[in-house]
């Protein structure tokens, strides 16, 4: 008699096994490290108003303000002093990654209790620099590019790139995509149906309005032009659709393998032209550093064959790549499904991926498609 095997039955995983996955599964935290180092900046910026205040003997009690909630008491001066420069300096530490699991959260902490002084210390774009805090306060951004991973390292003598050195948990990051991107599409859709906003009666008067900051940020050459331009009100009936038609896209698109890097574009000119021509503190910073968060929680699933390794691994902070220096060799990067890109392509392949020369890459790119 022949002996016959019997295949094991292997369950399609469940939806309770993919939850798991998400919340227990270790994957790359750094892009959140990135995040993290970007936002320390960011925050003192935020903060510097509310510094220079300070500076001159002045509190948030010396202006008209109002309680969040009747039962609270009225919060002395000071405590808005030891907030603001404790968050500056938090925020400082928390770009270093010095002790990142305490300066995160303190950094959050001073945040967000400067604005719950006062009704008038909210913008909705402060609150989406809470968003990000808060996110990175909750994931362990600090196990890479960071001086603690530096510590770790040195104590436990392991070195930059071993296996493991960048895993955390990540439901941080997911939940950090989700409210990002419900940013993006309540914005897009609530401007859909109104149709002051759609028709481009709001951005026009927001234009005429605050036509003072396009001459200030635009070369005096062309700053009489441009102003003319934009305060032109048959511009805002094309462009208004146009923006919210931006926004929906980017919403939707950036959560596609296919469609993200198109978004993160789309994102970044949104952004751009947001802040010529609005005020919006530190919002458009922020959200432009905050589309790294939509880079593949992975790392070194690419290989990048170089002549030279040394910037690219200077500039390679997402670990995309796993760098293979050959002196006088052709560029070639090999893609996660094993293609092979080599010449212009491979070029384009590499440049896209790094953070820092991401938006210079992407418009030069965007130059030749279009170039006849």
């Amino acid at each position: 008699m022949s002996a016959t095997t019997t295949e094991p039955v292997r369950d399609e995983p469940t939806l309770s096994d993919r939850i798991d996955d998400v919340f227990d599964r270790p994957a790359s935290v750094r892009s959140l490290a990135v995040l993290r180092l970007a936002l320390g900046p960011v925050v003192v910026v935020h903060l510097w108003p509310f510094l220079a205040d300070t500076l001159a003997g002045t509190t948030y009690e010396d202006h008209f303000w109002v309680r969040w909630w009747g039962f609270v008491p009225e919060v002395p001066g000071a405590v808005q002093v030891a907030l603001v420069w404790t968050g500056a300096v938090a925020a400082v530490g928390l770009s270093l990654g010095w002790r990142t699991r305490l300066v995160a959260p303190i950094t959050f902490v001073c945040v967000a209790g400067n604005l719950f002084l006062s009704q008038h210390h909210f913008r909705h774009n402060r609150a989406f620099l809470l968003f990000l805090l808060a996110a990175v306060a909750l994931a362990d951004s600090g196990r890479v590019l960071s001086l603690d991973a530096r510590r770790r390292r040195a104590r436990t003598g392991t070195s930059p790139g071993d296996p493991g050195d960048d895993l955390g948990t990540v439901w941080p990051l997911w939940l950090l995509r989700i409210l990002a991107a419900s940013v993006y599409l309540a914005s897009g859709f609530s401007k859909l149906i109104d149709p002051d906003w759609s028709g481009g009666l709001v951005l026009w008067d927001r234009a005429v309005r605050h036509q003072h900051l396009v001459r200030e940020r635009v070369p005096e050459p062309i700053a009489d032009a441009v102003v003319d331009l934009v305060t032109a009100r048959w511009v805002h009936t094309i462009t208004s659709p146009i923006a919210v038609a931006m926004e929906l896209f980017i919403g939707i698109a950036i959560w596609f393998g296919r469609t993200r890097l198109a978004a993160i574009w789309v994102a970044i000119f949104f952004h751009l032209s947001i802040e010529l021509s609005a005020s919006v503190e530190v919002f458009s910073l922020a959200a432009i550093v905050a589309l790294v968060i939509w880079a593949t929680p992975s790392t070194r699933d690419r290989v990048a064959v170089v002549p030279d390794a040394t910037w690219v691994r200077r500039l390679d902070w997402l670990a995309r790549f796993d760098v293979r220096e050959e002196p006088g060799a052709e560029l070639r990067v090999i893609d996660r499904d094993g293609t092979v890109h080599t010449g212009g392509t491979a070029r384009w392949v590499l440049w896209s991926r790094l953070p820092l020369v991401f938006p210079f890459v992407a418009v030069a790119h965007a130059l030749r498609r279009v170039r006849p």
